[in-house]
Order: structure tokens, then sequence, then C-alpha cells
């Protein structure tokens, strides 16, 4: 989550049930939101024990699955209304059209999903072929959802609290993933057996490790700065570091980025034509605005939610006067052009050298190449004031997983779990990805879907 957050603290390992307030103290953010992802963490666990990994109320069991076959038309399928749970995260499907009246909701018409019927890779396969559920949880700002600001703050008042959204997406494909393609003739059974065995790799599946620490100072490091000299951390303020995959696949080929801000500074974009952006604000102040030099990854909704991240972009000239921001184009993107997306510049902090390890190159989406350490005592990357990271061998790296690295001035350290001798491999946070099967379609005729959800009783009254 990108949100201006001191520090994330819910560790499922340390077993906390609550968060007690004590009086006259300071409420931090992260105390309330560990209590949040505490009773979540109850909840869904309970969930999951009770009904499964996947199961929906049987007299209103959502995402029923039916073809709808138009003359003339391409194929496309009807997404039946009701609730679904998957790994314990409640899917409600209400059956609004784009205009929230009630109406069938289509393949096509998702209200998270954006598919074009017109582009091959988006359209439904030849049957047979599989439909499943995908559900995660998005983190919304006010950026994405204007809503969450209180006007009576100002127009350019404080944004506030954020959200976390439930998405899902209903997807069609031709196999299971991992799999074969499906075969003329195949069964309910088999389908099933293949996305079970598919569930368990992909629960296995290595998803890189990464480790950080404050970088170990020399013993001729006496230069005079705020905090002490022998400190491993030197900034000046306390932050909350994000380290994201831009592009996933194995190391050399996937790509990373880093925030010192946990990815929060943002500029709502106005209007975008070629190279130059017009932007709603340039930031608070000072250190929370753009200059030439800066990379920009521009992102709207349509980017999210299909998980294909625009390449960064280099800014090459600031215009403060008129908010217009000229880019070292050309910029090979749709993202960013629609206005009804809610489309946003977002700054990360690499700049030209600024982490070194021999020559860390840039990849073609203009992140920064991941380069797997070799040995546990080489391949710490300076990222800046001191902070140093090292990604472990055999990595499977996913776009979109991150590692939060929060620095203190107080300690002149960074937080993270070991020593700064012998700092532990940990996983990514990144999204956590759920997935459900739904039918298996045969055929585009009425009796041609087999149903593969699984549906539950209530439990009677006593």
């Amino acid at each position: 989550m990108h949100g201006d957050f001191s520090r994330l603290t819910f560790a499922r390992e340390k077993h906390y049930s609550a968060v007690l307030s004590q009086q006259g103290r300071v409420l931090l953010d992260a105390d309330a939101n560990e209590q949040a992802a505490i009773l979540l963490h109850y909840l869904r666990t309970l969930a999951t024990d009770l009904i499964g990994p996947a199961a929906g109320p049987r007299d209103q069991a959502g995402f029923g699955i039916t073809v709808a076959a138009p003359p003339n038309q391409l194929p496309d399928l009807t997404i039946g209304a009701g609730r679904y749970y998957v790994a314990g995260l409640l899917c409600e499907n209400e059956a609004l059209d784009e205009q929230g009246q009630p109406g069938d909701v289509r393949y096509y018409r998702q209200p998270d999903a954006f598919f074009d019927r017109e582009n091959a890779d988006d359209r439904l396969p030849d049957p047979p072929f599989l439909v499943y559920l995908k559900v995660w949880e998005r983190h919304i700002t006010a950026l994405e959802d204007p809503a969450i600001r209180e006007v009576a703050l100002g127009e350019n008042g404080p944004d506030t609290a954020t959200r976390t959204k439930i998405v899902w997406q209903v997807l069609a494909a031709d196999h299971v993933p991992g799999a074969a393609r499906l075969a003329a003739g195949v069964t309910k059974a088999e389908v099933l057996q293949q996305w079970a065995a598919w569930e368990q790799a992909r629960q296995a599946a290595d998803r890189g490790l990464l480790k950080a620490r404050g970088r170990q100072p020399d013993a001729l490091d006496v230069s005079p700065c705020i905090t002490d000299p022998s400190a491993s951390f030197r900034g000046a303020e306390n932050q909350l570091y994000r380290v994201e995959i831009h592009t996933g696949g194995a190391a050399g080929a996937a790509t990373f980025k880093w925030s010192r801000d946990n990815g929060t500074v943002t500029f709502p974009i106005d209007t975008f034509a070629g190279d130059e952006v017009t932007l709603l604000s340039l930031g608070r102040d000072s250190r929370l605005t753009l200059e030439a030099g800066d990379w920009v990854e521009i992102v709207d909704d349509a980017t999210v939610l299909r998980g294909a991240p625009a390449p960064l972009q280099r800014v090459n000239d600031v215009d403060p006067l008129d908010r217009r921001v000229t880019l070292a184009g050309p910029v090979a993107t749709i993202a960013g052009h629609n206005s009804a997306l809610h489309p946003f510049l977002r700054r990360w902090d690499q700049q030209q050298g600024a982490v070194r390890r021999g020559d860390l190159a840039l990849g073609p989406d203009n992140a920064l190449t991941i380069v797997e350490t070799t040995t546990g005592a080489d391949g710490w990357l300076d990222l800046e004031d001191g902070v140093q990271l090292q990604f472990q061998p055999g990595g499977n790296y996913r776009s979109g997983d991150y590692w939060l690295i929060p620095a203190r001035t107080s300690t002149g350290d960074v937080e993270w779990p070991g020593s700064a001798a012998q700092p532990f491999a940990r996983p990514p946070a990144g999204i956590a990805y759920a997935y459900a099967p739904l039918a298996l379609v045969t055929g585009l005729g009425p009796n041609e879907t087999d149903d593969l959800r699984n549906q539950f009783d209530h439990l009677p009254y006593l």
C-alpha cells in the first residue's frame, strides 16, 4: 500500500489479539492500522477454516456463470449476483450495470476490469475453457476516489485516511495455470484436480527474498553531520523506504524501483498531450515536488487493475507557474490520458547512479535491473544515506511485490529483523491474490457449462 504511514507493524507470527491504548499517550497511525489488521486476519482465517478456500451461501451464492451468445456478436458471459468468499475475502456482486442500475453483469463490463472485446487478448477463448475468480485488496486514496476527501477542509486540504477495497475479476482461460490447454471432453473432476495442483505449486513458489541493513561505518568515516558519525543511517528525517518490483521475472530481467516515502509522492494529472503533462498540483512543498531528472510512473485505474505498470518516464523540465511537466519522450503508453480513470504521476526516488553495485543498468521499462548477490557477504546495494539492500539468489519476482524499510534518526539505523551483521532474508509483502474456479464452459449452448463453485448451508437456529 502506497500510504503515508509511519510503518506497518502487523506480524501474524507474534499472535497479538488486540492493540490497547494507554491514557495520556500519543496514538500513532501504526497502532490503529495494526488493530484493523489483527481483526481482519482473525475474521478471514475464521471464514476460511469454516467454509474452506472458496464457497458461497447456498441461497445467495454469487458468480454463477452462464453463456450469452447474441446473434452476430462475440460470445459473452453473464455473472450472477450474490456473495462468494475466496480465502476469507467477501466478494459481492450487486448485479448493477454501468449506470448503477439493476441489471446483468457481463464479462466485458465488469466494474473492476478493463476488457476490450476488440482486443484479441481480452476475448473469451474457444471452448472448452475455464472461468475463474481473481480477488485482492486494492489501496484507495483520495486521488482514486475524491469522495474520501472532506471538502470542508479546503480545496487542497489534507486527504486524511485512505481505504482498502476488495477487487474481484472474472477471468477466462483455455487452460488451468501451469497446465496444458484443456482438451475436448475434459471433465469437471480433471479440471479441479489440475486446479488443486496449481494452487499447491503457487503457494510454494519463491517470490524472491531481500535483506536490508544500515551501512556498516568505516573506521575513517568521521564526516560531521547532524547524526552521530558512526550511525549507519545518515538521513535527517525518519523515512519509510519502499523497494517495489516493477517488471516481474527472474534476476536480470526483473526490475525494481524505490521511494523514500513509500511511494506516496503523487501528482494528479489535468491534461496529457504528447510528452507534456499538466498537473493539478505540484505538491505541498519543495521536498514533495518534481524536479528535472526525477523518474515518474504514469498510473491510472486501468494500469492498476490490469496489473500492467507503464514504463517509468524521466522528467525533462518543470514549469511551476503552469504546473506543466515535460517528459523525456516519446511516451509510448495510453495510460494517463483518460480523466475518468483518475490518472496521476507517482514519483520514484532513484537518480542516475543513486544505487551502486558496479554498473546497475536500467531495464527497458527504465526501472533498475535486479542483480542478486553471489555470497552472503557481498552484493550490498547502496540506496541512500547508508541504507543498503541485497537480493538473494534464485528469486522469481512478481510485479507489485514490495518490501518496506523503516529508517529512524533516533537509532541511526533501519528496522529489519536480525542484526546489522546478519539481517534476515524476508519475502515481499506484496499484494495477496486469491483465486477460485467458477465454471467449466464446454460449449456455447445453454446446457454446456459445469458449475465449479462450492456452496454451504446456513447453520440452523437452535
